[in-house]
């Protein structure tokens, strides 16, 4: 069996990390723990649910992704490329920028190893 260069597991890794912090995002929303985020009830519904969804999204993208199949690929790095945009043109601060760090790194790696998610599952050899 063919081994998975360890930047193919550190970029799958780091998009299970930005899964978390859509998460912790959704948790934070949801609980009012951010006094800064003074919107109505309904809007911060809808905050969640899209956290909780693109969280979702990941975290499927993360499955596919690992089992080497080209469409999570091309989406995966869709949706990393829009969360970097909505963090980067939003109002930036510390926590922005380590968000934006982390979208960037898996969006380098993934660009960086696209052979190894495009070329398909592995052929298995049989020796006599």
């Amino acid at each position: 069996m063919i081994s998975r260069p360890r930047s193919v597991t550190a970029a799958l890794v780091f998009v299970l990390l930005n899964a978390l912090v859509w998460v912790v995002f959704s948790v934070v929303t949801a609980t009012n723990a951010n006094p800064a985020l003074l919107v109505p009830p309904l809007i911060k519904g809808i905050m969640v649910f899209l956290s909780i969804a693109i969280a979702g999204m990941l975290s499927g993208l993360f499955i596919f992704m690992s089992r080497r199949n080209r469409t999570a690929y091309y989406l995966a790095v869709a949706l990393l490329f829009a969360t970097f945009f909505l963090n980067f043109f939003d109002d930036i601060g510390l926590i922005d920028l380590v968000v934006i760090v982390i979208n960037i790194i898996p969006i380098i790696l993934l660009i960086k190893d696209r052979a190894w998610y495009l070329q398909g599952k592995p052929q298995i050899e049989v020796s006599i």
